[in-house]
């Protein structure tokens, strides 16, 4: 496992980090339709744009594409945790292509609609999304690790060790079909 910088900080601090959507590994987010002028693909500028800030999670952790993509070809984690709902707004993502606008976007929740909506092949996340207008934190309650089906006994144990540390009460299992 690597980047263990960024799973200390979730652990300890109990947060997710919410990212500048220029950070996304989907080429196409940022970008939606119009017909303003006529029919259009168009692309937010990120650099008037850069307040938009997005955390995404998966509300399914079988997925074997998922373990693959994002946690290393299954030698990561999976953290199952919980969000105050009254304090952040969580939205699925919907998989029926970038969204369509008569205007062009200007307005916060225009914008933030515009991170709701993907292609249908991205379908297999299952994704839940906080966006905000700043760069933050979401903060968390870790419930659970799950290790993938390849996580090295050495990451294993490390992580174990300091779950110890933070909360005796998390719980913890490895993947397996």
């Amino acid at each position: 496992m690597k980047d263990y910088k960024y799973i200390i900080d979730i652990f300890f601090n109990q947060r997710l980090y919410v990212a500048s959507f220029r950070k996304l590994n989907d080429n196409f987010e940022g970008q939606f339709f119009s017909n303003v002028f006529s029919e259009k693909r168009y692309k937010l500028n990120p650099r008037k744009e850069s307040h938009i800030s997005v955390c995404s999670f998966s509300g399914n952790y079988k997925s074997h594409l998922m373990w693959s993509h994002y946690a290393n070809g299954h030698r990561g984690i999976a953290i199952g945790f919980e969000i105050d709902k009254s304090k952040y707004n969580i939205e699925k993502v919907t998989y029926n292509g970038l969204k369509s606008f008569n205007i062009f976007p200007q307005k916060f929740n225009e914008l933030k609609s515009v991170f709701l909506n993907k292609l249908e092949e991205w379908s297999y996340e299952e994704e839940y999304r906080i966006i905000t207008e700043k760069q933050d934190y979401v903060n968390i309650e870790i419930k659970e690790v799950i290790f993938g089906a390849e996580t090295s006994e050495d990451d294993k144990s490390l992580i174990k060790k300091m779950i110890k540390l933070i909360d005796k009460e998390i719980k913890i299992k490895t993947y397996c079909d």
